[in-house]
């Protein structure tokens, strides 16, 4: 952003834009549209492609993420593809493409996934599949081979660690005085994130501390597993072990008298994301002149993206619509 006039607009257009995005009730709406064809008229203005829903629904699903992309490269201009803390944050489609095929080469397809973004420059060599070491020979991701395909989810868990790690990075390289407030807000969505994995290990994989500990992002300079590490010395049948806790706000109420109480690690989850998002939607409008909105816009249309397939893959295994609604009002924040 070259002058504060440059700021001014576009911070003007990324507001418009997010007015006109598919959140909370929109979103909700779209879950009694009807099919996944219906919906996709509805959504992107056009009729769908002849296809199977299954690989309709597919289509829908690259379509909508694709637009969020393209949406932010308009507005975003040059920043897009200038700024490294920008590179990163919208790489975050190359590490999910990324697991994509490492699941493709386990349960050993033929073909490897689509990519949903063609315009990357990836850090891994497609043409080398199905062979793992081919793949990924060398770059940002060459100690997958290392690692194999015996424990997808610990795969996993390391790519989302390293996503956030070279983001965190980034931030770094740009100058000081366009940053606003996106280092406190990677920062606590990092943390956040600690917390839920560490709470759902706890609880649904009877992890200890000492296997939950290397499994926890690090970012350099700042520890983000410190609340994560506080949270599992908590007991989770004793409420007031959570009193005054940094997040209790997010913790389940306490239980009436003669009921007992247990810390309700899904409620807590869907406390986070709207904790997470209320914190976005207040970076959308601080320090205009900053990159700050720029972020906060990202990280706001990826909640509309995760709203959307939800209602397509709603519609297409015919859940009932009210339970679509109120998935797609959740992913979204919970409101307009």
């Amino acid at each position: 952003m070259a002058s504060s006039f440059q700021g001014a607009y576009v911070y003007a257009r990324l507001c418009g834009s997010f007015a006109r995005s598919y959140v909370g009730e929109r979103a909700a709406a779209l879950s009694r549209t009807g099919r996944v064809g219906e919906i996709w008229k509805q959504l992107f203005s056009e009729s769908p492609p002849p296809l199977p829903e299954a690989s309709l629904v597919a289509a829908a699903e690259r379509k909508a993420i694709g637009r969020v992309h393209e949406a932010f490269r308009r507005i975003a201009g040059p920043t897009a593809v200038e700024e490294p803390a920008f590179l990163s944050l919208l790489r975050k489609n190359e590490f999910a493409q990324v697991k994509r095929i490492v699941l493709a080469i386990k349960e050993g397809r033929a073909q490897p996934p689509e990519p949903e973004q063609r315009r990357w420059f990836p850090d891994y060599d497609i043409s080398g599949y199905p062979e793992l070491g081919k793949v990924f020979a060398r770059g940002r991701f060459s100690w997958i081979p290392e690692t194999g395909l015996d424990d997808p989810t610990a795969l996993k868990n390391r790519l989302d660690r390293q996503y956030y790690a070279e983001l965190w990075d980034s931030l770094g390289l740009v100058e000081e005085e366009m940053l606003g407030s996106i280092r406190s807000l990677v920062k606590v969505e990092a943390e956040l994130e600690n917390l839920v994995w560490a709470l759902r290990l706890r609880r649904y994989y009877a992890y200890k501390v000492e296997q939950i500990e290397p499994l926890l992002i690090r970012l350099r300079g700042v520890d983000v597993a410190r609340t994560a590490r506080q949270a599992l010395g908590f007991r989770p049948e004793v409420r007031g072990d959570w009193n005054g806790w940094k997040y209790e706000e997010l913790v389940n109420e306490p239980a009436k008298a003669g009921e007992d109480w247990y810390l309700d690690v899904r409620r807590f989850e869907s406390e986070m994301r709207l904790h997470l998002y209320l914190r976005l939607r207040r970076g959308l409008h601080l320090d205009p002149f900053t990159y700050a909105p720029l972020y906060s816009y990202f990280r706001l249309r990826e909640y509309e993206t995760a709203s959307l397939l939800g209602v397509i893959e709603g519609a297409h295994l015919e859940i009932p619509a009210d339970e679509i609604a109120a998935f797609a009002m959740e992913a979204a924040g919970g409101r307009q």
